[in-house]
């Protein structure tokens, strides 16, 4: 576990991007697929394009020898991602544009480009029943996209079958997402490196108490070294939607791990968890009722708004926020 902490009343905070809230998102009706609302207007949708068509393998080595680096790397996000809004697509890997309304330009153009080859698809741009801009569209990848990959990549994740996601699941992934780039961005302008950055299922920890094999599922695994530090994080994401006992149950079973020393035999630390909430209300109702359960034990835990992630990387954060 990092020992950084220190006391972050002394130093102002720093500024960061505005993180949208994807605890509002949570609308049953909010999306949809495939996106209804792309097309331009005066224009009908092509029946005849690859979307609506099975590539043969062939088509696809046709269409692989027209993609550049960056096809593939947008390629590669969405497979890692699950989903993405252009916006995020943008930040992640755009950044080599002049400003970030052209970078939004390219991305959106790049994303067009290989939803005519059938490689990507989009959702609805409805966001918490409230229209928004292209930024706001949410992409995945196709089957096509993945059978692609695969010819590159033997041992590229398992073909996903697309199936409508539940609003709760949508927002939840995205808000990982969300998570991750941030920190990709905090690192990308600051000192620190990201040594590693999984996503569930690839972070997920596998371990055993009296005889019975048990997972521990964090949402993201993160390590981060600089010249004088390496930190490590277990990452959870918090839409308020679960009650403090539920919360404190998977504490438990990071507790339980956290005594099995399996992390520590690996890596000869524990990763801290990081529980990232949307409001300073919840953070402060979930320190209290971890506060009180957990008095006696480690302090495993830090529990964090959004827009105070980069002064606990850069700085260490403060010890109110440990429990």
């Amino acid at each position: 576990m990092t020992n950084r902490l220190t006391n972050g009343d002394s130093k102002p905070q720093a500024e960061t991007p505005a993180v949208p809230d994807f605890s509002r998102y949570k609308v049953c009706d909010s999306y949809s697929v495939p996106v209804t609302d792309s097309t331009s207007a005066g224009t009908t949708p092509d029946t005849d394009s690859p979307i609506s068509q099975r590539i043969s393998r062939r088509k696809l080595q046709e269409i692989d020898s027209r993609l550049g680096i960056r096809d593939r790397e947008v390629l590669l996000a969405a497979q890692k991602y699950r989903y993405l809004m252009t916006g995020q697509i943008e930040r992640l890997l755009f950044t080599d544009a002049a400003n970030p309304s052209a970078g939004l330009r390219a991305a959106s153009r790049n994303l067009k480009k290989l939803c005519n080859f059938g490689l990507v698809d989009s959702l609805s741009r409805r966001i918490g029943g409230v229209r928004a801009g292209s930024s706001s569209l949410i992409w995945y990848l196709t089957h096509a996209g993945e059978r692609l990959l695969r010819l590159h990549h033997n041992k590229a994740h398992p073909i996903r079958r697309f199936f409508e996601p539940s609003p709760h699941h949508l927002a939840h992934t995205l808000a990982v997402a969300e998570i991750a780039i941030r920190l990709t961005e905090i690192c990308r302008e600051h000192e620190p490196e990201i040594a590693s950055l999984q996503l569930e299922p690839e972070c997920w920890r596998t371990y055993s108490n009296a005889g019975v094999a048990l997972s521990l599922k964090p949402d993201l695994y993160a390590a981060t070294t600089t010249k004088e530090y390496e930190d490590r994080y277990f990452i959870e994401v918090d839409l308020d939607t679960e009650s403090p006992v539920k919360i404190i149950e998977k504490c438990q079973r990071y507790h339980t791990y956290y005594h099995s020393g399996l992390e520590q035999m690996e890596s000869e630390m524990f990763p801290l968890t990081i529980w990232i909430v949307p409001s300073i209300t919840r953070k402060e109702k979930l320190i209290r009722h971890l506060k009180a359960v957990f008095d006696k034990q480690p302090k495993l835990f830090a529990i964090i708004t959004s827009d105070e992630l980069e002064q606990l990387i850069l700085e260490g954060g403060d010890r109110g926020m440990l429990c």
